[in-house]
């Protein structure tokens, strides 16, 4: 009893076309399969550049974008008691950092409440005070003790023209009568033997040599 062989194509030229057809697809996978495999477009790319650092840059930052495709931006935890323990460390800080908060973001409202530092105090910063700003104040009796250190002879005003007068000076020009009235006293200069000397006539024209023009504001 003979068995029957299995049935076996018997023509060659079907062999032959299988056989290249089978040949063709290896090839063109062989050419077209970085289109199938992701990211095999940029592994061929840099490879024919001849960078093999830079290859495997781009091959991590590519999977780097699959994982975070995949994955969530957020942080989980993985018990409710360790996402307790986070808030609980958040309050404390928040606490400790409460002093020098400068958020004025109400606590009831639904918002994340970021620390904001508050800015250095004003006593840090210079603040260059303008001499001209405010009005200085001159009593009548000090200009007429000024008068009489400057100015030479009998003719000296009297505490009613001395109020008049000082409205033609300047607040700069009124600092310096008082700074030139300060080096004597009272006594040595409205004493019946108080002697004239130019030395305070030679401060007050320096003075107006050196002071440079002042600002001159006119009400009509």
């Amino acid at each position: 009893m003979h068995l029957e062989l299995p049935v076996t194509l018997r023509n060659t030229n079907i062999l032959k076309a299988v056989r290249d057809l089978l040949g063709a697809l290896v090839k063109a996978w062989q050419i077209a399969w970085p289109l199938a495999f992701p990211g095999g477009i940029v592994i061929i790319k840099c490879w024919r550049e001849g960078n093999c650092l830079k290859t495997v840059t781009r091959i991590r930052a590519w999977l780097g974008q699959i994982r975070r495709y995949f994955r969530s931006p957020y942080k989980t935890y993985q018990t409710l008691e360790d996402e307790a323990g986070y808030w609980r460390a958040s309050e404390r800080t928040r606490q400790a950092y409460q002093a020098s908060d400068a958020n004025t973001t109400p606590v009831g409202v639904p918002l994340v409440r970021y620390y904001v530092p508050r800015l250095p105090p004003a006593y840090r910063e210079k603040v260059h005070a303008d001499s001209e700003a405010r009005e200085y104040y001159l009593s009548p009796r000090v200009f007429c003790k000024w008068h009489r250190m400057v100015f030479r002879g009998p003719m000296h005003p009297t505490l009613q023209e001395a109020a008049k007068q000082i409205r033609y000076y300047s607040t700069r020009d009124r600092r310096e009568i008082y700074r030139i009235s300060r080096l004597l006293t009272d006594e040595a200069v409205f004493c019946r033997k108080w002697r004239w000397t130019m030395r305070y006539a030679a401060m007050w024209k320096q003075w107006l040599d050196s002071k440079g023009p002042d600002v001159a504001i006119v009400f009509e």
